[in-house]
């Protein structure tokens, strides 16, 4: 039993395109599932709506649909401008050392810093170590800037 099957030369073009077409999609689809984390850098990746894992410096691949990258975080040390309630201008230099942690929070400095300024009258480094450990945070150093 001999099938014969007789395709045009529209036929072949129309294969053709299909295949280049269904190619260039699973081609994009991969290409969509590299996520490439540079240096002093982290990634917070989802599923299903739910937290997964994090993605520290390298080249990591995940199915796009399934998994979810819903947070880019700079684990370098940071410094940042804070103006107190008393006036002073802050220079506050801090890290994130937990991004599940810090990540979970979502908390910025300066609330993070208003709330310590109201639960303690007298702000050091032993408190603020405490405090910002709580939240995924290392407490490097605070200097007074001019401004």
């Amino acid at each position: 039993m001999n099938v014969l099957i007789k395709l045009s030369a529209l036929d072949i073009a129309l294969l053709i395109s299909v295949g280049v077409i269904v190619l260039l999609g699973a081609l994009v689809f991969f290409l969509a599932g590299i996520h490439r984390v540079p240096k002093d850098h982290a990634i917070v990746i989802n599923k299903a709506g739910q937290f997964y894992c994090v993605f520290d410096k390298g080249t990591h691949f995940l199915m796009p649909i399934a998994y979810q990258r819903v947070g880019v975080y700079c684990t370098a040390p940071m410094v940042q401008k804070y103006v107190a309630n008393n006036g002073n201008h802050l220079d506050v230099t801090y890290q994130i050392v937990d991004v599940e942690k810090y990540h979970s929070n979502r908390i910025s400095l300066d609330d993070l810093m208003k709330r310590i300024e109201k639960e303690n009258s007298e702000i050091n480094s032993t408190v603020l170590s405490e405090k910002f450990s709580l939240y995924g945070l290392k407490f490097i150093n605070i200097n007074k800037s001019l401004n």
